[in-house]
């Protein structure tokens, strides 16, 4: 660093003006030493904010990558009925928020929608023999007509029109083999009471699977906002 000049005796006895000119040199030298300081400092102080901000573009390019297979894998594994805890921990430790239906459903797999279509005929069954003999009919013939059907089992199977617990099942069933569940429960919420309860525990089960890719399809979105 260079020092500034001192101020020579002999210019000071020769003259005032002389020693000040010689003294405002020094300190042009020292300001222009301090001016490069202050913006050396401060190229280094925006080139560590480039390799910071770099350094966290990187950082979420990865985190999203991470989120992105891991949601992949969880909708595989809904499709599967397979358990899902280690994608869905990949997730969390992204910082994203794992709405409860996904962690209750991540070690024992979520019904897959094979699963519910395979078990919905027996549910089905059900439901109709409790609706039927929940309302006999009025007349003797009719109440031998129920009876008949309810121990028969039979039932349609193509969706027809109609407000009666058979034509309601076939759109339900109808509605689940489209893969509607939504659709399903809907009609099945049409039964009489005593069906319903019937079909309680299929519809528990449509609901975990509902609820669950509803929940897949928040995480994803979740993942995209950050």
């Amino acid at each position: 660093m260079a020092r500034p000049r001192a101020t020579s005796p002999r210019c000071e006895r020769r003259s005032p003006a002389c020693a000040a000119r010689s003294r405002a040199g020094g300190s042009a030298a020292s300001n222009d030493i301090q001016a490069a300081a202050e913006a050396a400092e401060k190229r280094l102080a925006e080139a560590q904010a480039q390799a910071d901000a770099l350094k966290a573009e990187v950082e979420a390019t990865a985190r999203a990558a991470t989120t992105s297979a891991a949601l992949s894998r969880v909708r595989a594994a809904l499709d599967s009925g397979d358990a899902y805890s280690a994608p869905l921990d990949d997730i969390a430790a992204a910082g994203i928020e794992i709405p409860a239906v996904l962690i209750e459903g991540a070690q024992g797999g979520i019904p897959t929608l094979a699963a519910l279509e395979d078990s919905f005929p027996e549910a089905a069954r059900a439901a109709l023999e409790a609706s039927l003999l929940a309302d006999m009919g009025d007349t003797f013939a009719g109440r031998v007509s129920t009876f008949v059907r309810t121990q028969a089992g039979a039932r349609s199977l193509a969706p027809r029109e109609g407000n009666d617990p058979d034509a309601i099942l076939s759109r339900a069933e109808a509605a689940v083999k489209r893969g509607d569940l939504q659709a399903a429960l809907t009609e099945i919420g049409a039964l009489p009471e005593p069906g319903q309860q019937a079909m309680a525990g299929w519809t528990a089960e449509a609901q975990k699977r509902i609820g669950a890719t509803d929940a897949v399809a928040t995480v994803a979105a979740a993942a995209e906002a950050k």
